[in-house]
């Protein structure tokens, strides 16, 4: 029913300051498209260099959406920039040789040379590309992962505004998304253009799954597609109220896999504020922090 669409104050921090968007037509200058390459390796005894190393199998490039919801920065210094996207996009996927087929697994003894015990090393990056066309890097390890609600926060520098955090939706408000669907993104020195869409609030509702247990969404009719994963939902005064991570399945070709719906999942708004209060819990104690799925009562 559901697919995801990856293609891909309650502490106080020292000294800082925090400019907060307000004018929704600002909106884009706190949006960034997300750049994730993850390179897999092959690591063990080597008969062709008769030496232990690693070798690149392969490297996958995806891009996904986010928004900047902390921006703390002091004279002189380096901002630190919170980034609030999908965990799908946050996530770094282990790989066993059950993931190739056979051909693969030739090519890593023939070619590469693994002709004994080897593994798979995933080595993932992530930069962030902003309305400007710059771009930035993105710290190894994000601070929070919430897998549960589909929220990562990840940290980077951009000396840029932040989206402040809204109050409760009502059912059938009016909100507006800003995303890079399919990567549809085109940044330049003079903001660029960037995708807005408008739909509504449909509410909220519980998703049932034996294997991973309930899991609590809102639900809006807001066009998406692979590459809107983690771009935010917002209000009538330009404040978060939602991030896309997912669309109905049943949209979907069955044939050539594309996915254009105009239903669109995303994390409530209590999800996201926690989110958040999280990551800056993180950053206090020094530790990032990843919460699995956990059942949600009725």
């Amino acid at each position: 029913m559901m697919k995801k669409l990856f293609l891909l104050m309650i502490v106080a921090l020292i000294g800082g300051c925090t400019n907060l968007v307000k004018n929704p037509t600002n909106i884009k200058k706190s949006f960034v498209q997300i750049n994730k390459k993850v390179e897999v390796q092959v690591c063990g005894e080597n008969s062709i260099s008769k030496s232990n190393e690693c070798k690149t199998l392969i490297t996958m490039n995806s891009t996904g959406s986010g928004s900047i919801v902390w921006n703390e920065y002091e004279i002189g210094g380096q901002p630190r920039t919170l980034v609030l996207t999908a965990d799908h996009i946050c996530e770094s996927k282990e790989y066993t040789l059950q993931d190739f087929d056979q051909r693969v697994v030739g090519h890593i003894k023939e070619n590469l040379g693994f002709k004994k015990e080897f593994k798979f090393v995933s080595k993932p990056t992530m930069k962030v590309l902003n309305s400007q066309g710059k771009l930035y890097p993105v710290k190894e390890h994000p601070w929070i992962r919430n897998v549960a609600a589909d929220t990562c926060i990840v940290e980077t520098s951009i000396n840029a505004p932040s989206l402040s955090i809204g109050s409760d939706v009502s059912y059938g408000e009016k909100v507006t998304n800003i995303a890079a669907p399919k990567g549809i993104f085109f940044p330049n020195s003079g903001g660029g253009g960037v995708f807005f869409t408008q739909g509504l609030y449909n509410g909220q509702f519980v998703m049932q799954s034996n294997e991973r247990g309930n899991r609590l969404f809102s639900m809006y009719n807001l066009s998406a597609a692979p590459g809107s994963s983690g771009s935010p939902i917002l209000n009538s005064n330009g404040e978060i109220i939602g991030m896309i991570h997912s669309i109905d399945s049943r949209y979907c070709n069955l044939i050539t896999s594309q996915c254009n719906s105009p239903v669109s999942y995303s994390a409530t708004l209590d999800q996201i504020k926690d989110t958040l209060a999280s990551a800056l819990a993180a950053i206090k104690r020094g530790q990032g922090a990843i919460f699995d799925y956990k059942k949600i009562g009725q």
